[in-house]
């Protein structure tokens, strides 16, 4: 065991959190202001919240580190080549090939025809000029300041040429089809998920009243809201000009499949048909008889949830499931490694209150198990997701730092291994 004087100093955070919670008031302002001038027209609230919060981020790192460029965006601090139009437009070229797969799978999988994926459609439709138009000028700035300059956009344009085949690099082709394959899954899903919590949270705010059932509504639908406001401005902005790109993605078939079935729409049959740990009683009817236990009760699920949104706030440009986009050891995770999974799996126990199933013992036993099994499947998130980043030594040594800082530092005495993930592969 390490002692509080040899464990490693706190790795910097790859974001800033102080930061962070001035662009969550931005954002939210943006929602209310939005919200208020064109109530029916939550698209349109999600596009304004999605540029106050990038804004926002973007401005306040850019003074942050005005005057060195992060070694991990992998670009140069000045240009090191001159411009060259040709490279920019093989780039161009890459670029519209990748997206044009993305689109022949949307066209293809049933699962994106339908009225459910219309608001992700027409959020595309007011971001698609602004960034094809952007995108030329993107691609000139970073042809001359890349450190590794054969990228994937610059081999696929070479490659649809019928060039570069004795240069290819596939494993870059591989990271390039995998992180977009991230992107292209769950974007859809958190801005229609963030333009349907936006809708919800401005009808209950403008019928709350001081009773303790609507209060709880309401901060019930924030914490979602904040959440996945963080999530689409992380899944949008992917991107080495901020540094925010995706530095690896999840290695395992393993990792892959404990994190999709979490998600529509392969949570549609896992959590219907396997998992549904729900008895139909819920903790607001059970303690209904008792005001007070009621609003301690609402108020401890309201803390979990505004902690679980505050972990996502956490990583500003940096969220997306199944990636690499640089350690976060601020905010809520300076005290624990997964605040999420703990505040979310802890938030499903006291709000189904699977334990208190009228029918039987046996019954509440089953449903528990259900749940337990659920969480289950974070756990196992937990561990895939330590196992991908324990190839970074700074997350090595934020595992250390939290195992002998963190809230649950009274289990230090535990075999290393179970609280650092897995040690530095050797190279």
């Amino acid at each position: 065991m390490s002692q509080d004087g040899d464990s490693p100093q706190l790795p910097q955070s790859a974001s800033c959190f102080a930061l962070n919670l001035i662009a969550l008031m931005f954002g939210l302002s943006a929602v209310a202001l939005s919200a208020w001038v064109s109530p029916d027209d939550p698209g349109r609230t999600l596009l304004y919240a999605v540029s106050a919060v990038a804004l926002t981020i973007i401005i306040g790192e850019a003074w942050q580190f005005r005057r060195t460029r992060r070694p991990s965006t992998g670009l140069e601090e000045h240009a090191s080549k001159p411009l060259s139009l040709a490279e920019t437009g093989l780039r161009c070229l890459g670029l519209a090939i990748t997206l044009g797969m993305i689109g022949l799978a949307y066209w293809l999988f049933p699962e994106y025809h339908g009225e459910f994926y219309a608001p992700y459609w027409r959020f595309l439709r007011l971001i698609a000029w602004p960034t094809l138009l952007s995108a030329p000028i993107y691609f000139a700035w970073i042809g001359q300041r890349l450190t590794q300059p054969k990228d994937a956009y610059l081999q696929l344009g070479r490659l649809a040429l019928g060039r570069g085949w004795r240069e290819l690099e596939s494993t870059a082709l591989r990271a390039h089809f995998a992180a977009w394959t991230v992107k292209a899954f769950f974007l859809p899903l958190m801005v229609v998920y963030l333009n349907n919590e936006i809708g919800t949270t401005v009808r209950v705010f403008h019928v709350l009243t001081w009773q303790t059932m609507r209060w709880y509504q309401f901060f019930y639908d924030l914490s979602f809201l904040i959440d996945l406001l963080f999530c689409v401005v992380g899944y949008t902005l992917t991107l080495r000009l901020f540094d925010s790109q995706i530095r690896s993605t999840e290695p395992t078939f393993l990792g892959w499949v404990v994190a999709l079935v979490c998600y529509q729409p392969f949570y549609s049959v896992i959590g219907t048909f396997y998992l549904n740990y729900e008895s139909g009683l819920y903790w607001d009817t059970w303690l209904a008889p008792h005001p007070t236990a009621r609003t301690i009760w609402a108020l401890l699920i309201v803390l979990l949830l505004a902690t679980y949104a505050l972990a996502t706030v956490s990583f500003g440009l940096r969220f997306s499931n199944l990636t690499h986009r640089g350690i976060i050891t601020n905010g809520p995770y300076r005290f624990t490694k997964h605040p999420a999974y703990l505040t979310k799996n802890l938030s499903w126990w006291l709000i189904s209150v699977p334990f208190l199933v009228q029918n039987s013992w046996l019954e509440a036993f089953r449903h528990c198990a259900l749940l337990a099994g659920l969480n289950g499947i974070y756990v196992l998130r937990a561990w895939t997701e330590e196992r991908h980043l324990s190839r970074d030594p700074d997350y090595v040594a934020y595992c250390q730092w939290v195992r002998d800082h963190g809230m649950f530092r009274w289990f230090r005495h535990l075999p290393k291994p179970l609280l650092t993930g897995h040690r530095l592969r050797d190279r």
